[in-house]
């Protein structure tokens, strides 16, 4: 991705570090560091430039219904997944009024007819929220980890109430070895029905869990999109598949 950065330079910084770059090209936002947390194309924001997008949207693109990003950060999955929830609604929540403020003002989510952004805590959110949804997404991190409120195995029993019977929760793993937790919490709370996906070029890992009896229909997904490219059985992992993107 360092080529895409390229001759950026900073439009816009906080007190705390976040800051927002950009090149004729592509526009980018940082927490405290180097590293990426959203980047898109200026020109084509609906087209991922970060990896992860690709596994992390996967079964919301497959097979759309009513979804809930957890994390808008600088809605690059929001804005991968416009084209295909047209006819759904997207909700996503956020915590930080300025990341949503950076959001509209600088990452064009006023382009996104069916987004609608929640300022609230994930934690507070997942409790007391009504809604239900066919997919759950997740990609909770500022510039050091994942939100330790967050990182618990009843937060995740209260995502799996969130979620339709046979919906899919996603959950972006940055690091696979320091949040290895988050994989046990969520194995246990879906009875082992996950698959993870690796992340090519990346140490993240996206982890799918199905809500219903069996995991065949998420095996089924993969099979039936026409994109799976691999799918084994590890013991540390359980079942992993390697997708094309998108």
């Amino acid at each position: 991705m360092m080529w895409k950065t390229l001759s950026g330079h900073c439009i816009y910084k906080t007190s705390e570090e976040v800051r927002v770059h950009q090149n004729h090209l592509y526009r980018w936002l940082t927490f405290g560091s180097d590293a990426l947390h959203t980047l898109i194309s200026r020109r084509h924001p609906e087209k991922p430039r970060l990896n992860y997008i690709h596994q992390l949207g996967f079964a919301a693109r497959e097979k759309p219904g009513e979804s809930c990003l957890l994390g808008l950060g600088g809605a690059g999955v929001a804005h991968a997944l416009a084209p295909y929830l047209k006819d759904f609604a997207l909700d996503a929540v956020e915590n930080n009024p300025e990341i949503i403020e950076i959001a509209s003002r600088f990452f064009m989510t006023e382009r996104l007819t069916n987004l609608s952004v929640y300022h609230e805590d994930a934690n507070d959110f997942v409790q007391k929220s009504s809604a239900r949804y066919q997919h759950l997404m997740i990609d909770l991190y500022d510039a050091h980890s994942f939100p330790s409120h967050c990182n618990t195995h009843d937060f995740f029993v209260h995502c799996r109430e969130l979620l339709f019977p046979k919906g899919i929760l996603a959950l972006n793993l940055t690091n696979v070895v320091e949040q290895r937790m988050l994989f046990d919490y969520i194995r246990d709370i879906f009875f082992e029905r996950t698959v993870s996906l690796p992340v090519k070029g990346a140490a993240n890992m996206i982890v799918l869990a199905y809500n219903g009896s069996t995991i065949t229909p998420l095996l089924d997904l993969l099979k039936n999109s026409g994109r799976l490219k691999k799918l084994c059985w590890n013991a540390e992992w359980g079942c992993i598949a390697g997708i094309e993107s998108y």
